[in-house]
């Protein structure tokens, strides 16, 4: 599998919790710049074949609906795509009648919808600018052009009653997207102190528990889908795919031989990748040995988790100080394994970052 992502880093607003590359406020003229810049640089793609493509952001559906036409229209004649899963991002304040015709008509596949809360006092909390009643009309029209949707929650905002998550979580369930992610807070933002944090973890099980009784299945860290409804993008990079990133703060993964990877990415800049959208940033090449540890790390973000036969096969042996930092974890009831399959423990996934790093050298 090999996928495409390409970043919009274009907002009618910033929200204080998101930690993704984006500005507000841009000239209609910058972004046209910055859209011919894009098609340039996916054009100069030696290779065009893509499972997947993901054009997120930033808020990709608050582009005029021609510009993004356009970048639709030339990513359709430059790369092979046949049977890809397209995602677009959205937030519900830009889904106008244009953004969704544009999208009926086009070959995406699946629309991830920023909602983050069905509570207005919380939405105002959080800077959004939608309120609940156009979030819950975006999420409908979506589902009306008959494209899959999915859509993002926060559980654990701060300040915030867990009822109210509770609430936005069983609100989504009555919308039926195909596919809900569920967020903890960012708390690198200092807008908020520590007085509150929640018991994220009592109430993320508690998501997880009503997500599973209405069918959607948890099979990433973060994310539940319905059957065969998952984001094939999303787990390109839990399972050591290839992907390329086009645009501004995008990044890319490119697979060597002996085992090895190259991640490089664009600078976060507008105006640098206007200039040369070809120049890349922060080229790394990946060990053999860091790659098998990657695999096993971003592996156990899934509910599956990892296939150590295929993992043996691909990197030989697993070397015995890693094993025995395993054996450990299988001990202390983080990690549980079979014959073939290592993967997380309820109790593992609720700590996965720290399970993580007890892994590393």
């Amino acid at each position: 599998m090999r996928g495409l992502y390409i970043h919009i880093p274009f907002c009618n607003s910033l929200c204080p919790y998101c930690s993704f590359y984006s500005e507000k406020n841009i000239d209609e003229s910058i972004k046209k710049k910055y859209i011919n810049a894009l098609i340039s640089e996916i054009a100069s793609f030696d290779n065009k074949q893509f499972d997947t493509v993901y054009i997120g952001g930033g808020t990709p559906s608050s582009l005029h609906y021609k510009l993004l036409d356009k970048l639709v229209d030339n990513i359709i004649k430059l790369i092979d795509y046949k049977g890809a899963e397209w995602t677009i991002e959205a937030n519900p304040e830009s889904t106008d009648s244009n953004f969704l015709s544009l999208i009926k008509s086009s070959p995406v596949s699946r629309v991830s919808l920023g909602v983050e809360s069905f509570d207005d006092d919380v939405l105002k909390l959080l800077g959004r600018l939608h309120s609940a009643e156009k979030a819950e009309q975006a999420a409908e029209d979506i589902l009306s052009t008959g494209k899959q949707l999915n859509i993002d929650m926060i559980y654990d905002i701060p300040y915030t009653d867990s009822k109210k998550s509770i609430s936005t979580l069983n609100k989504i369930i009555s919308i039926h997207p195909h596919h809900i992610s569920a967020y903890s807070y960012d708390y690198s933002d200092t807008l908020y102190l520590k007085d509150g944090v929640q018991d994220d973890e009592t109430l993320f099980e508690e998501v997880e528990r009503i997500c599973c009784e209405f069918g959607y299945y948890k099979y990433e860290t973060s994310n539940f889908s319905l059957p065969d409804k998952h984001s094939r993008h999303n787990c390109l990079y839990w399972q050591g795919e290839e992907y390329k990133g086009a645009g501004s703060a995008a990044h890319s993964m490119v697979l060597l031989e002996e085992n090895k990877r190259k991640r490089y990415n664009h600078k976060d800049s507008i105006e640098e990748y206007i200039k040369n959208p070809y120049n890349i940033d922060n080229q790394e090449i990946i060990s053999e040995s860091d790659a098998l540890l990657e695999d096993i790390i971003f592996g156990l973000r899934m509910k599956k988790g990892i296939n150590l036969y295929n993992l043996e096969k691909k990197f030989g042996k697993i070397d015995k100080s890693l094993l025995n930092k395993i054996e450990k974890n299988i001990k202390l009831g983080l990690l549980e394994k079979d014959d073939v399959w290592l993967k997380t423990t309820q109790k593992g996934s609720l700590v996965l970052e720290s399970l993580s790093c007890s892994l590393l050298p």
